[in-house]
């Protein structure tokens, strides 16, 4: 007979599904405050997979594409069990804002994880979060996109172990883009990483994507991502896909050298290698005169441009990857 597993304020057991919280303390009635899960488990036994998303408020993508992937699975054929959290920061989620408006101490999650249990406002309910997640997980995916200012196109920050690479490279074919991170940092990947398991982020949409097909795009885009590491790790039956080869490097944050308004190149690729020099996007004044460029530093590709127009000196313009090697087997 299974055990049953419990994470935050449910229980589940084999075959099931289950809607609960991760409880995060009172508001001002005293009502309890919770992070929504949802719980999908196999009848069989597998990996315990999580998929986190807006851990900033203004990037929607993480839980429609959360509801998107969980249509698809029947806990009746599912090895493994998945934890899904479609809004890790409710109170960011319900601003439509990066971080709580509340918090002015903790603002942004994705950089106090795993927080503290007697901190600032986010602080305690990223703490919250880490305690049901880090010893009921095998895998995390971290889910994040442009939010209210900027598109990023596919890219993945894996944590620098092998387990996370692996999970990089199960994302299937769209996402060729890999960057190590460090493990032990301030994010959820990082922090399962540094437990010696999977952890990535993922990239992909920004509020310019979120009307009618764009959405649903992007969304469609990432549940297949989901999917195809279910595949991999035998969660779910079918096969797996994945790309060629991956790009690996680093990336460097281009700003703006002048105060005005940010208009990109419209013939600018994303995701494909670009010679140095190339221009990426002009800065306005007010009277229409071109007063700034932003222009690429080296040979390289752009995963992340700005979506907001009007740009401040030293704002940022674009997200320019560096391509160090090419690596054909993520997998081993």
């Amino acid at each position: 007979m299974a055990a049953p597993l419990t994470i935050g304020n449910i229980t589940v057991m084999p075959g099931e599904v289950k809607r609960g919280g991760i409880p995060i303390g009172g508001d001002m009635v005293n009502r309890e405050r919770q992070i929504p899960i949802l719980v999908y488990r196999g009848v069989e036994d597998g990996p315990i997979l999580w998929l986190n998303g807006a851990t900033h408020g203004d990037e929607p993508e993480g839980p429609f594409s959360i509801f998107k992937a969980l249509a698809q699975i029947d806990t009746k054929k599912l090895r493994g069990t998945v934890v899904a959290v479609p809004v890790m920061n409710v109170q960011a989620f319900t601003a439509g804002l990066r971080g709580d408006p509340l918090d002015t101490f903790a603002h942004d999650m994705n950089r106090i994880y795993p927080g503290k249990a007697d901190g600032y406002p986010t602080e305690r309910v990223a703490y919250a979060h880490w305690l049901a997640m880090k010893d009921n997980c095998d895998l995390q995916i971290a889910i994040h996109s442009g939010g209210e200012h900027s598109y990023l196109a596919h890219m993945i920050f894996a944590s620098d172990n092998k387990p996370s690479l692996e999970l990089a490279a199960a994302m299937g074919p769209n996402w060729t883009l890999v960057f190590r991170s460090g493990t032990g940092g301030g994010n959820p990947s990082s922090q399962m990483g540094a437990l010696g398991k999977g952890g990535v982020t993922v990239e992909l949409g920004g509020n310019c994507r979120t009307l009618t097909s764009d959405f649903h795009t992007i969304a469609d885009d990432l549940a297949e991502g989901y999917l195809n590491v279910m595949r991999h790790y035998k969660m779910i039956d079918g096969s797996a896909t994945y790309a060629p080869a991956w790009r690996m490097g680093y990336q460097i944050a281009l700003l703006a050298p002048a105060t005005g308004m940010f208009v990109g190149n419209p013939e600018l690729p994303f995701e494909t290698e670009i010679p140095e020099g190339t221009l990426i996007g002009q800065i306005y004044d007010l009277y229409g005169d071109v007063i700034g460029e932003v222009r690429a530093p080296r040979a390289g590709v752009i995963f992340g441009l700005r979506a907001r127009p009007s740009v401040l000196e030293g704002q940022w313009c674009c997200f320019f990857g560096v391509i160090e090697h090419v690596v054909h087997d993520l997998i081993g």
